[in-house]
């Protein structure tokens, strides 16, 4: 019809189709990246070749007398492509000195569930998990048992890591570079911090997104801010505290899953490059911020892990009364430990009160959720009570959605919305103006 745009999107391996006004249409912006073909194992081995950093004194060890190696994985909430490359890294360190029979690997849980069999398969690959399927560990946070206590950062969170990355003689993080709502970026020391470590430390990390003095938010937990943002400085202080020689292996993925960056090398440097092209991949101009901001989260599995999308989506909604339309079937529910317990405090200041006496994991995301949910129509799997304690609206249809949005706006004398749509809400970091270089931390 003359006047109306289709989107499409696909929900739950089904594609749909929404009917919209093209009236005060501002677009469709998606990440930028090299839309060539990028061989996966050719980035790999430029990767080895050229490691960032000096890591030639861990390379140049006497492997024979490496009898521990341990490879930290992402665990199924963290998409990263690693499952591409593993064969193809493990080849190469036989290929150095390494034995098979020497290695190990972790799965980076945090504070996740556990992931099951057939998610093992797809986070290693059919053919590594059939070699090494009796060399997996998966970290169960709240047993204390499984960790070892190696002291306080100077923010005092208590350093739990899991005894498996203690008893290890060369710990190889793998990963995915992309942009994080309070820890600045993914990748990197994430894997350890939380990645494998236990409740007490992922909890008191996660409350330092909270200013002691103004007991909300902090200012430079955000995304993109890693110098002076208190939870990714107390993250590496952490993982560095381990005092074990460490390296990385990290992706930067395109959109649609694709690895377009390979970076390998010692912790901070390797991470900090991957950084750059992340950056440039990820943000994403848009000419205005818009009324309407309509943001795909992709089959994400549950609310927590669609909330990057919600909070990139709040980076291109005009204040104070611009709304969101959220597409996250999160299949899951809202998931996170006992992230619903504290939804239900609903009043910001107990809540923040309540998180930096007890701690909790989910704590920044709580306070955010609180803050832009009201403004939010969700097209979800999960319940009405689901999302009514979220503070949204569940909606049918898009179009639904579009609706009670203009209704909405309308009353605030906003009658003619202008519009934008994210297709990859979770990657795409809106910007309306110039990049601004990283933060990183000082090295």
């Amino acid at each position: 019809m003359l006047g109306n745009i289709q989107i499409k999107f696909e929900y739950q391996s089904t594609l749909m189709e929404a009917t919209l006004p093209m009236s005060e249409y501002l677009g469709s912006f998606c990440p930028q990246f090299n839309t060539q073909p990028h061989n996966h194992l050719v980035l790999l081995h430029k990767a080895l070749k050229q490691p960032i950093g000096d890591i030639s004194p861990i390379l140049t060890r006497k492997k024979s007398r490496l009898s521990n190696i341990l490879i930290v994985l992402s665990d199924s909430f963290r998409y990263t492509g690693i499952e591409k490359i593993l064969q193809e890294f493990l080849y190469y360190l036989y290929e150095h000195g390494f034995q098979s029979e020497n290695i190990r690997f972790a799965i980076a849980t945090g504070a996740h569930r556990p992931p099951s069999e057939e998610e093992l398969i797809n986070i290693m690959s059919h053919s590594v998990y059939s070699e090494f399927r009796s060399k997996i560990v998966i970290p169960s946070p709240t047993n204390l048992d499984e960790y070892s206590f190696i002291g306080n950062t100077s923010r005092n969170t208590p350093i739990y890591i899991h005894k498996s990355v203690m008893e290890s003689e060369l710990i190889i993080l793998t990963g995915t570079i992309v942009f994080h709502y309070f820890a600045g970026f993914g990748g990197g020391r994430k894997s350890l911090v939380p990645g494998l470590s236990a409740l007490p430390t992922i909890q008191h990390n996660h409350t330092l997104s909270i200013h002691p003095e103004t007991q909300y938010l902090h200012p430079n937990v955000k995304l993109g801010k890693m110098e002076k943002n208190p939870v990714a400085e107390d993250m590496l202080e952490a993982t560095q505290m381990i005092d074990k020689p460490i390296i990385t292996l990290n992706t930067v993925l395109s959109p649609d899953k694709k690895i377009v960056g390979i970076f390998f090398g010692e912790l901070v440097q390797a991470h900090k490059e991957g950084i750059k092209l992340a950056r440039t991949i990820y943000e994403t101009p848009i000419p205005e911020k818009a009324d309407i901001v309509i943001a795909n989260a992709g089959n994400v599995k549950n609310y927590l892990q669609s909330h990057k999308a919600l909070v990139n989506a709040w980076l291109a909604r005009k204040e104070p009364h611009g709304r969101i339309i959220l597409i996250a079937p999160s299949i899951e529910g809202i998931g996170g430990y006992r992230f619903e317990n504290w939804l239900e405090i609903k009043d910001v200041k107990k809540l923040v009160d309540k998180m930096t006496k007890e701690g909790e994991v989910n704590g920044q995301t709580v306070v955010s959720t609180i803050e832009k949910s009201p403004y939010t129509y969700f097209l979800t799997e999960m319940s009405e009570s689901e999302v009514e304690l979220l503070g949204g609206k569940k909606i049918k249809t898009l179009e639904e959605g579009f609706q009670l949005a203009t209704e909405e706006l309308a009353k605030n004398g906003i009658t003619h919305p202008k519009w934008l749509y994210l297709p990859f809400a979770s990657y795409s970091v809106p910007v309306t103006s110039s990049s601004h270089p990283v933060q990183y931390w000082n090295s």
